[in-house]
């Protein structure tokens, strides 16, 4: 219960980053927002995020280029946050509060257009991300399970069908909760925390396995060459490191300092596995920072007196295309 409880604390501390999108005028938040006729079609060697720089009550998503420049809210992504750009860089998946405290999870072109519901009546976080073929959506989904609400991982199809749950239920008597799911670069398995335990499974919900994790645990995201985890720790609290897929070969990435009020969340992968970008928090400041997998060269992307969270790395000009499998069951 103590892991739990450290989990939905920080939870929590994310929710509060989007917290002004619950204030007043949340409910029957449009489909589609206005966009700009020349939006790309494709997000190549960009971040996507949450900001307050358009929109300094109520947030949204922006993009930028991956030095930081040529910042701009994203067409359609009004009250937007957790954005996960597809292999293909061509859609995004992210999360929009649809009343206080209720999140839904929803699907667009990254021009703006084609925006689709995929999961609703969710609470808080739910984390969304898209499967390497780009047919699937995994995220946090809420269950009444053991006499109350909480968290398992389930999967949904990118047009909404096929919604199931995938992480068992356990024990009612001391129900888990799951939350922060990252997918294998094959497509196969899943890694996410279960009580801020790191865990895989099979994304037939075979499986089950814990990792060591003594650090605690949250935010996993799977690098594309497959050979390491990035989480945030929770003890230490607030610091971004490492581990290969079995839980071996513990690495610190950043460090924390508690006295200054410095800490680190939301790691995410370059498409190259050689660096990652996440939100670094320096007393009121929450920045968007790339760093080396090593630790070396951070470098900041938000300008003072802006607040970014969340980001996501989108593919590079120089990956080979990826449109897809094309066999996607829907």
């Amino acid at each position: 219960m103590t892991r739990r409880a450290a989990s939905l604390s920080v939870v929590l501390l994310l929710v509060l980053a989007v917290s002004a999108c619950n204030r007043d005028q949340v409910m029957d938040v449009p489909a589609i927002a206005a966009r700009t006729e020349n939006a790309p079609k494709k997000l190549k060697d960009a971040i996507a995020f949450f900001t307050r720089q358009f929109n300094t009550t109520d947030g949204g998503l922006a993009v930028m280029n991956v030095d930081g420049s040529d910042r701009r809210a994203l067409p359609g992504g009004e009250l937007g946050f957790e954005p996960s750009i597809s292999r293909d860089g061509r859609r995004i998946a992210f999360s929009r509060n649809t009343d206080v405290g209720v999140t839904s999870v929803y699907v667009m072109n990254v021009d703006g257009t084609g925006t689709t519901e995929v999961a609703h009546g969710l609470v808080l976080n739910p984390g969304p991300v898209w499967s390497p073929d780009g047919c699937r959506i995994a995220f946090r989904s809420f269950v009444d399970f053991g006499g109350g609400p909480t968290g398992r991982i389930s999967i949904v199809n990118a047009d909404g069908t096929g919604l199931h749950q995938v992480t068992p239920d356990g024990d009612p008597n001391n129900s888990p909760f799951d939350e922060s799911p990252t997918w294998s670069p094959d497509g196969t398995r899943l890694a996410f925390t279960r009580n801020s335990v790191l865990h895989v499974i099979n994304v037939d919900g075979t499986g089950l396995a814990a990792l060591p994790n003594e650090d605690m645990a949250l935010n996993p995201s799977w690098s594309p060459d497959g050979q390491r985890i990035a989480y945030t720790s929770l003890d230490p609290f607030g610091e971004i490191r490492l581990r290969n897929p079995d839980g071996s070969n513990l690495a610190r990435v950043t460090t924390a300092s508690p006295e200054n009020g410095i800490f680190d969340f939301w790691p995410r992968w370059a498409p190259d596995s050689r660096q990652l970008v996440s939100a670094h928090i320096a007393g009121d400041q929450i920045q968007t920072v790339t760093i080396n997998i090593d630790g070396t060269n951070p470098v900041n992307l938000t300008p003072a007196g802006v607040l970014d969270f969340m980001p996501d790395w989108s593919p590079r000009t120089s990956d080979i295309e990826f449109e897809g499998t094309g066999k996607c069951a829907f």
